[in-house]
């Protein structure tokens, strides 16, 4: 099966994990919510989790909290933190650096005279991580039909 985006698990992971926590939290910034439940709502193992939501607290994404009413929570409401953010928050920028002809030389954009198709059509999906919010997933797994017949929700 092609992975979408070529993410990893800990980009998968994350954009999941975000989006359940959001929809628990109703999308704002509320009491934490154990990264064990989590883990188990979405069978990823709690330790990996933990690192994840570590590299997202570290980008200003969620706050974490230790101890019996600890966990993790998110600093914002869901409609002002997009898939973009999440994405670099655990893979890194989402950017080409190198030329896609020439790998010993930086890709200059739009300034570059032979500007390559591949370059426009990842700026574009850059642009479009950037449009969607935690928000729109939380719409996105209401209405999952796992979700609305209870399977792990």
């Amino acid at each position: 099966m092609a992975k979408c985006l070529n993410l990893t698990k800990a980009g998968e992971y994350a954009i999941a994990a975000m989006s359940r926590l959001a929809r628990q939290s109703g999308g704002r910034a509320a009491r934490p919510v154990a990264v064990s439940d989590l883990a188990g709502s979405q069978e990823i193992p709690a330790s990996f989790l933990s690192k994840i939501f570590s590299q997202c607290a570290r980008a200003g994404l969620v706050s974490t909290r230790k101890g019996a009413k600890g966990g993790v929570s998110l600093t914002r409401p869901a409609r002002e933190i997009t898939l973009l953010s999440i994405i670099e928050a655990c893979e890194g920028a989402y950017s080409r650096e190198d030329c896609v002809f020439f790998s010993s030389k930086h890709c200059e954009g739009e300034s570059c005279e032979v500007y390559c198709s591949l370059r426009s059509t990842e700026d574009a999906l850059r642009a479009s991580l950037g449009r969607v919010t935690l928000a729109d997933m939380v719409q996105s797994l209401d209405s999952h039909p796992y979700v609305k017949s209870g399977i792990n929700a």
